[in-house]
């Protein structure tokens, strides 16, 4: 299966949820679900985020990257079974 390709409605909602919470509570929130739900992700996110400068800005970009292709699973899953009777 091919990972879904991130539409700009999708985009503009992943950026919206990030914009309604404070600080990086949006990102911690995603790596603690990541780690329960997909801990072989966020362990690699994790350990490439430690090889950098910048640890904070290498793993919440790997994160939001998640997240969108996650949202857009999800948005394509709900548009199938509506299509489906």
């Amino acid at each position: 299966m091919a990972l879904p390709r991130v539409t700009p409605d999708i985009g503009q909602a992943v950026k919206a949820e990030l914009e309604r919470t404070q600080g990086n509570a949006y990102v911690a929130a995603l790596l603690e679900r990541l780690e329960r739900e997909n801990p072989c992700v966020a362990e690699f996110v994790s350990q490439m985020a430690l090889q950098h400068a910048d640890p904070v800005t290498v793993s919440t970009a790997a994160l939001l990257v998640y997240r969108l292709l996650e949202s857009q699973a999800e948005a394509d899953t709900l548009k199938q079974q509506i299509r489906e009777p």
